[in-house]
C-alpha cells in the first residue's frame, strides 16, 4: 500500500538523518476491529435473566446480531433486525446503557482483534527506529489495565523505551481536544509526527490546531458527525507485502 510504504521510507530517512520521528495510533477502529467486542456485549445482555424476562422477543431477535466492522455503535445492526429507538424504545435504551457500561470498561477488551497488518506495521516502525505512541479516547480509571493487556497479548510493542501509551485521565474530557493537547506537547521534540485515526472530528481539529502533524485517515467506521478532506491519505487496514515492509 503506497501510503504505508511511503511512511516507512520517511521513518528510515529520519533515522538516517537522526531526526526524531513519531507515529501516533488511535486504538478503537484504528488498530483494533471492535466487532467481536460489540457482539459479546450484546450476547451478555441477552443472557441476563432479567432482560430475557422483560424482552423475550427482542432478545431472541438480537441473537447473533449482524454487527459489521463498519458499524459505529449498535444502531445500524439493530436496524437490520427491525429494532429502532422508535419501535422498541425501552429495549433499545436498556441495551445501549448496558452496552456503554461494558464497552467503556476493561471487561471486554480481550475480544478486540487487530486490523489486518496492524501489528506487523507498528513493529516495523519500531524496528526502523520510529517512536510510537498509542493515543486513545479511552480513559485511565476504566480502561488502562485492559488496554495494556490487550496490546501485549496481540503483539503490539509496549513496555520499552520509545513507546508511550496515553489515555484520558478522566472520561469526561473531549477526545479531540485531549489528542490535540498531547501532540502539542510533542511538537517541539519531533521533526515528523504522523497520526493514524479513524474519527474525522479528531482529524479535523488536529488539522486546524496543529497543521504540521501529518494525518492518515483509517476508513473503517466513525460517528458521522464530520467528514474528512478528500485529499487526506486514507487506508482501510495496514496489510502490506513483505517487500513493502522491508
Amino acid at each position: 500500500m503506497a501510503v504505508l510504504k511511503r511512511i516507512l521510507n520517511e521513518a528510515r530517512e529520519a533515522k538516517k538523518n537522526q531526526t526524531p520521528f513519531l507515529a501516533v495510533f488511535d486504538l478503537d477502529s484504528t488498530l483494533f476491529d471492535l466487532t467481536i467486542r460489540m457482539s459479546r456485549i450484546v450476547d451478555a445482555f441477552i443472557a441476563e435473566p432479567k432482560f430475557q424476562h422483560r424482552y423475550p422477543r427482542e432478545c431472541e431477535v438480537s441473537r447473533a446480531l449482524p454487527i459489521r466492522s463498519t458499524d459505529w455503535g449498535l444502531g445500524e445492526a439493530l436496524g437490520r433486525v427491525g429494532i429502532t429507538s422508535a419501535t422498541h424504545p425501552e429495549f433499545y435504551h436498556d441495551l445501549h446503557r448496558y452496552w456503554a457500561d461494558c464497552f467503556f470498561s476493561d471487561s471486554f477488551l480481550h475480544h478486540d482483534e487487530p486490523l489486518p497488518g496492524a501489528v506487523s506495521y507498528v513493529q516495523q516502525l519500531r524496528k526502523i527506529g520510529a517512536e510510537v505512541m498509542y493515543l486513545t479516547g479511552r480513559d485511565i480509571p476504566r480502561m488502562l489495565e485492559g488496554t495494556r493487556r490487550s496490546l501485549r497479548e496481540r503483539g503490539f510493542p509496549l513496555d520499552e523505551p520509545g513507546i508511550e501509551l496515553r489515555l484520558k485521565p478522566v472520561a469526561e474530557w473531549d477526545d479531540a481536544e485531549f489528542k490535540v493537547d498531547v501532540l502539542r506537547e510533542c511538537a517541539h521534540r519531533f521533526g515528523t509526527i504522523y497520526l493514524f485515526e479513524n474519527e474525522p472530528v479528531n482529524l479535523n481539529l488536529m488539522s486546524e490546531k496543529l497543521p504540521d502533524v501529518r494525518l492518515v485517515f483509517i476508513d473503517t467506521c466513525h460517528s458521522g458527525r464530520e467528514q474528512v478532506s478528500e485529499t487526506l491519505d486514507s487506508i482501510k487496514h495496514f496489510e502490506v507485502t513483505a517487500d513493502e515492509l522491508s
